[in-house]
């Protein structure tokens, strides 16, 4: 892909990330993925005072843990801190990486936890088992979907799975998210470990 596709798609992924509305959606999928899940999954760790919630965008973790600091590169979003999260060398007690690792290919997902400066890290991500699925399904944006299996095969040998989940990612939340209308609604598994 030429450079000048790429910087295209990526310039059109900011545009149908909503800025600061991102994630808050009314769809049942946004409901889960953004609310009801975060909830079951925090239910599972011990959350410290010092939390980076890296690539975290328009905060929405703050609704569950208002003292996290966001750190992301889309000035759109307005996070606490403005910077690639590839770059950033906050140290934090816990660091949450939620929806982050379709956004980085393997190379930049084994970087990023190579330069974490974290006690512990929770990882939260969508897996899907049909990637041709979701690939149709994204339209107006550049990502890297995988599998459960890939997506394990990334992660540090000591990450201890703590939950995982099933949910369909409907038409309406395709419409809400990417503004498509010939989406196709499908099923996705949702995962989170601590490392």
């Amino acid at each position: 892909m030429s450079g000048l596709n790429l910087a295209s798609m990526q310039k059109k992924t900011i545009n149908v990330d909503n800025g600061v509305n991102f994630g808050m959606w009314e769809d049942e999928t946004s409901d889960y993925l953004y609310r009801r899940s975060i909830r079951q999954i925090l239910d599972q760790i011990h959350v410290p005072s010092s939390v980076g919630d890296y690539g975290g965008g328009n905060g929405l973790i703050k609704q569950y843990i208002p003292h996290a600091v966001t750190i992301d590169k889309d000035k759109e979003k307005q996070p606490d801190v403005l910077q690639n999260i590839l770059e950033h060398e906050g140290f934090y007690d816990l660091g949450i990486l939620r929806y982050v690792l379709h956004y980085l290919n393997d190379y930049e997902v084994m970087e990023l936890f190579s330069k974490m400066n974290c006690l512990k890290v929770l990882v939260i991500q969508f897996t899907n088992q049909d990637l041709h699925v979701k690939y149709h399904n994204s339209k107006n944006e550049f990502k890297y979907f995988r599998t459960k299996e890939q997506l394990e095969a990334l992660l540090p040998v000591k990450a201890k799975h703590i939950f995982s989940g099933e949910y369909r990612c409907t038409n309406e939340f395709y419409k809400n998210r990417l503004q498509l209308d010939n989406s196709i609604s499908h099923l996705e598994q949702l995962q989170a470990y601590i490392i």
